[in-house]
């Protein structure tokens, strides 16, 4: 078993002891101390996966570049547009700062899932490139698999915090270039791909961890 996926069966087993009895006030007392601890470790396990998420994302982003962007000098051309940039989302951790955690957690939740497509065409499409794509397409599998626990994961928080305001998932229409008979418009496809999963990964990791201090100090009294 994956450390993601063990980490998402400890959030599965505190859901059930929070909908059995376990409450989650505004402001925790002093004499709260257990419910203070479960939200705690509960915070800190998602942004964990979410901090594993962005190493792994940044080692398929280096090696990537490493085995095809330099040959095909992808980096000096001028990046396409990230399909997630409609998403309103804070520019950086001051302006996350400034945000409600429950609306930075929908942010990081619209972000998982408008990436959904995109990891799966990803991994279909990374076997058709040439030479050995095994290392990137483990990696590429190990970051599929820590998106969809994440994302389990973070869809039980919002169901603990209650918020059930819309989620805004955007449609990636990138398949087209993945498939492309040039093999210059392939190739920039992977490249600006896994750019802006490596740009949402960071994204995700920093809402997370804006979201967990920002809990962390509400539930302070």
């Amino acid at each position: 078993m994956s450390e993601a996926r063990a980490l998402l069966l400890s959030l599965v087993s505190c859901l059930f002891l929070w909908e059995n009895g376990i409450t989650a006030p505004t402001c925790v007392k002093d004499n709260d101390d257990n419910t203070a601890l479960y939200l705690e470790k509960l915070f800190s396990l998602t942004f964990f996966m979410t901090d594993v998420l962005a190493t792994q994302v940044q080692n398929l982003h280096a090696e990537f570049i490493n085995q095809y962007a330099q040959d095909k000098k992808c980096s000096d051309r001028i990046p396409e547009i990230c399909h997630t940039e409609v998403l309103d989302t804070p520019k950086n951790r001051a302006e996350a700062q400034k945000t409600n955690p429950e609306e930075l957690l929908k942010l990081v939740y619209s972000l998982l899932g408008s990436n959904n497509n995109t990891l799966h065409h990803l991994v279909n499409e990374m076997s058709l490139l040439q030479g050995d794509t095994s290392a990137l397409l483990f990696k590429a599998r190990q970051i599929k698999e820590k998106f969809e626990d994440l994302m389990e994961g973070v869809k039980i928080i919002l169901a603990l915090v209650e918020e059930k305001g819309n989620i805004i998932y955007v449609p990636w229409s990138g398949l087209a270039s993945l498939q492309s008979n040039s093999e210059d418009v392939r190739y920039f496809a992977f490249y600006n791909l896994i750019r802006c999963l490596l740009r949402d990964a960071r994204k995700i990791s920093i809402f997370h961890e804006v979201i967990k201090h920002k809990m962390a100090a509400r539930n302070t009294c």
